[in-house]
């Protein structure tokens, strides 16, 4: 196939004369001559305008850097330097440089290709913008540095899917991984920096997370959130052996490690295996108010898990869903539920453990006592005294209601006819 070395085209790489056309014109001859490799020696080789075309696009092509990543494409003004769409491409060992001029760092639309062993520096809003206008599938982004930038370093669309994003080390601000797909393996890469979440999943199905190095989030490490346009979702996600650690910095002990989010009670997600992974801190400024966090979430595991040193402050895990299976961890495996109220709730539920922080205003009215197991946990953590009812036909200590002083808590259970606290 056509070797098309960018020098042999007229391209200097002294990071100061403009190689654009240069460079367009080696991709060009080895698009046309149905595929090759464009060779870049190592040099700087400064662009004034994207490499890439979008339409109708670019087959069989290999843009190559010379050394290890001795070869940089220098963006000289506000663009992404690395454009277009990319069919059964590569794009292999060289540095991506967009310069600091608040452009990214590629926006690309991949079928079939890989950006392999690269470098993404100097970018802002997205280091590696991958499918936004078009559909690929069967794709790799593998052992890629996004270096420490603002915004989120590698976003993906719907449009990006059956694909691969392996062994890369990512920085940001906004999130590492923001991922709007399926289905797509996240394996053995290093999410790092003080990124507002490690891996953010906006709308996803059959999404596998194994491996990775999770570390120094804002908040959760892991954060899936339901889209708002579903009625409900189940995509079927697996959160296996991952290291999680030093997360929560934005407000540590209120925001857990890995947090799970339905639009509400009425429009719920399920389907998610969280597996093996170790949660831990290390750092002063680090911690999680839980490991869990699964709101109206239905069909989860949570096995096998290690918390500790700072694990959580409230609880290990806090869900509240059907189907739900907590076993096997190093602690909290009882399916504990806890929760804070800040208003009036009537609680509906038959069995489990759960624990409730009253805040100012809230209060508290149990459910029917006959073939109830639950074990409830009160403590009032208002400035004032709050109530705790019972239903209509049941007592609660032979009284209607009893009340709790700031500061007080009690555990109430059911006898099967009415309520007690002991």
């Amino acid at each position: 196939m056509t070797v098309a070395n960018v020098r042999d085209h007229g391209a200097v790489g002294d990071g100061v004369s403009d190689d654009h056309a240069a460079v367009t014109a080696a991709i060009t001859a080895a698009d046309v001559a149905g595929g090759g490799t464009v060779f870049f020696p190592s040099g700087v080789y400064a662009v004034s305008a994207p490499l890439g075309i979008a339409d109708p696009g670019i087959s069989r092509v290999c843009l190559l850097g010379d050394g290890d990543r001795a070869a940089t494409i220098l963006a000289t003004g506000n663009f992404a330097p690395l454009t277009g769409s990319w069919t059964q491409s590569r794009i292999e060992n060289l540095m991506i440089d967009a310069g600091g001029h608040g452009g990214p760092g590629m926006i690309v639309d991949l079928d079939k290709s890989y950006v392999r062993h690269c470098w993404v520096r100097n970018w802002s809003g997205h280091g590696i913008s991958l499918n936004p206008t078009r559909v690929g599938l069967l794709n790799w982004v593998d052992d890629t540095f996004v270096e420490q930038c603002d915004g989120t370093g590698v976003h993906t669309t719907y449009r990006f899917y059956d694909s691969w994003i392996v062994n890369n080390n990512i920085g940001s601000t906004g999130p590492n991984l923001s991922v709007e797909s399926g289905p797509v393996r996240i394996l053995a890469n290093h999410l790092n920096g003080s990124p507002r979440f490690n891996i953010e999943l906006r709308g996803n199905k059959s999404l596998t997370i194994i491996g990775n190095i999770c570390e120094g989030a804002r908040r959760e490490a892991i954060a899936y959130t339901m889209p708002s346009w579903l009625e409900s979702d189940s995509p079927q996600v697996q959160i296996v052996g991952n290291n999680i650690t030093n997360s929560g910095k934005e407000s540590p002990g209120e925001y857990p490690a890995i947090g799970v989010y339905s639009r509400d009670a009425a429009h719920r997600t399920s389907g998610f295996n969280i597996t093996g992974n170790y949660f831990a801190c290390t750092d002063d400024d680090a911690g999680w108010a839980y490991a869990v966090v699964a709101e109206h979430v239905d069909t989860v595991a949570i096995t096998g898990n290690q918390w500790d040193n700072r694990g959580f402050t409230v609880a290990p895990v806090k869900v509240n869903g059907t189907n739900v299976s907590v076993a096997g961890n190093t602690s909290g495996n009882d399916g504990r539920v806890v929760d804070t109220l800040d208003a009036s709730t009537r609680l509906t539920a038959t069995s489990g453990d759960h624990v409730y922080f009253l805040a100012d205003g809230a209060a508290i009215t149990l459910p029917a006592a006959a073939a109830n197991t639950c074990r409830y946990t009160v403590k009032n953590l208002g400035a004032s005294g709050c109530r705790i009812a019972a239903p209509s036909g049941n007592s609660i200590n032979r009284s209607t209601a009893i009340s709790l002083a700031p500061g007080e808590s009690v555990e109430i259970l059911s006898d099967g006819t009415n309520w007690w606290t002991v």
